[in-house]
Protein backbone atom coordinates (compact mmCIF):
# COMPACT_ATOMS: atom_id res chain seq x y z
CA UNK A 1 0.00 0.00 0.00
CA UNK A 2 2.83 2.37 0.90
CA UNK A 3 4.52 1.69 -2.42
CA UNK A 4 1.35 2.50 -4.37
CA UNK A 5 0.94 5.81 -2.54
CA UNK A 6 4.59 6.72 -3.12
CA UNK A 7 4.33 5.81 -6.81
CA UNK A 8 1.19 7.92 -7.16
CA UNK A 9 2.87 10.89 -5.49
CA UNK A 10 5.90 10.51 -7.75
CA UNK A 11 3.75 10.45 -10.88
CA UNK A 12 1.78 13.50 -9.67
CA UNK A 13 5.00 15.42 -8.99
CA UNK A 14 6.41 14.57 -12.41
CA UNK A 15 3.21 15.68 -14.12
CA UNK A 16 3.10 18.91 -12.11
CA UNK A 17 6.68 19.89 -12.89
CA UNK A 18 6.36 18.80 -16.51
CA UNK A 19 3.27 20.97 -16.93
CA UNK A 20 5.06 24.00 -15.53
CA UNK A 21 8.02 23.46 -17.84
CA UNK A 22 5.70 23.08 -20.83
CA UNK A 23 3.73 26.21 -19.93
CA UNK A 24 6.85 28.34 -19.70
CA UNK A 25 7.90 27.56 -23.27
CA UNK A 26 4.79 29.19 -24.75
CA UNK A 27 5.48 32.60 -23.21
CA UNK A 28 8.24 33.74 -25.54
CA UNK A 29 7.78 37.17 -27.11
CA UNK A 30 5.06 38.57 -24.84
CA UNK A 31 4.92 42.35 -25.14
CA UNK A 32 4.42 44.36 -21.95
CA UNK A 33 1.69 47.00 -21.99
CA UNK A 34 1.00 49.85 -19.64
CA UNK A 35 -1.89 49.85 -17.21
CA UNK A 36 -3.23 53.00 -18.87
CA UNK A 37 -3.37 51.30 -22.27
CA UNK A 38 -5.07 48.28 -20.76
CA UNK A 39 -7.66 50.49 -19.04
CA UNK A 40 -8.37 52.32 -22.32
CA UNK A 41 -8.80 48.98 -24.09
CA UNK A 42 -11.21 47.82 -21.40
CA UNK A 43 -13.19 51.07 -21.66
CA UNK A 44 -13.42 50.81 -25.45
CA UNK A 45 -14.56 47.18 -25.32
CA UNK A 46 -16.86 47.14 -22.31
CA UNK A 47 -20.04 46.92 -24.42
CA UNK A 48 -18.56 44.28 -26.70
CA UNK A 49 -17.43 42.19 -23.75
CA UNK A 50 -20.88 42.41 -22.16
CA UNK A 51 -22.46 41.31 -25.45
CA UNK A 52 -19.98 38.45 -25.66
CA UNK A 53 -20.83 37.29 -22.14
CA UNK A 54 -24.56 37.41 -22.87
CA UNK A 55 -24.21 35.44 -26.13
CA UNK A 56 -21.96 32.89 -24.46
CA UNK A 57 -24.44 32.37 -21.62
CA UNK A 58 -27.28 31.98 -24.10
CA UNK A 59 -25.26 29.44 -26.08
CA UNK A 60 -24.43 27.47 -22.93
CA UNK A 61 -28.11 27.47 -22.05
CA UNK A 62 -28.99 26.01 -25.43
CA UNK A 63 -26.47 23.21 -24.97
CA UNK A 64 -28.10 22.34 -21.63
CA UNK A 65 -31.35 21.26 -23.29
CA UNK A 66 -31.97 17.78 -24.70
CA UNK A 67 -33.40 19.13 -27.95
CA UNK A 68 -30.84 21.59 -29.30
CA UNK A 69 -31.96 24.17 -31.86
CA UNK A 70 -28.94 23.91 -34.17
CA UNK A 71 -30.05 26.86 -36.26
CA UNK A 72 -29.98 29.12 -33.20
CA UNK A 73 -26.65 27.60 -32.10
CA UNK A 74 -25.14 28.43 -35.50
CA UNK A 75 -26.51 31.98 -35.31
CA UNK A 76 -25.08 32.52 -31.83
CA UNK A 77 -21.70 31.10 -32.77
CA UNK A 78 -21.58 33.45 -35.76
CA UNK A 79 -22.50 36.43 -33.58
CA UNK A 80 -19.81 35.43 -31.08
CA UNK A 81 -17.21 35.27 -33.86
CA UNK A 82 -18.24 38.76 -35.04
CA UNK A 83 -17.97 40.23 -31.54
CA UNK A 84 -14.55 38.64 -31.03
CA UNK A 85 -13.41 40.07 -34.38
CA UNK A 86 -14.51 43.53 -33.26
CA UNK A 87 -12.59 43.17 -30.00
CA UNK A 88 -9.50 42.09 -31.96
CA UNK A 89 -9.82 45.11 -34.25
CA UNK A 90 -9.92 47.42 -31.23
CA UNK A 91 -6.78 45.73 -29.90
CA UNK A 92 -5.01 46.14 -33.24
CA UNK A 93 -6.04 49.80 -33.49
CA UNK A 94 -4.45 50.37 -30.06
CA UNK A 95 -1.24 48.58 -31.12
CA UNK A 96 -1.95 45.68 -28.81
CA UNK A 97 -1.13 42.16 -29.85
CA UNK A 98 -4.41 40.27 -29.87
CA UNK A 99 -4.19 36.99 -28.04
CA UNK A 100 -5.28 33.65 -29.42
CA UNK A 101 -7.87 33.34 -26.67
CA UNK A 102 -10.49 35.24 -28.68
Amino acid sequence: MKNKVMALLLVAAILAFGGVAFAETGQVGVKAISADTLNKFRQHTVDLREQLKAKDLELRGLYAYDGIDMRRVDELEGEIREIKAKIRSVAVSMNLEPCNCL
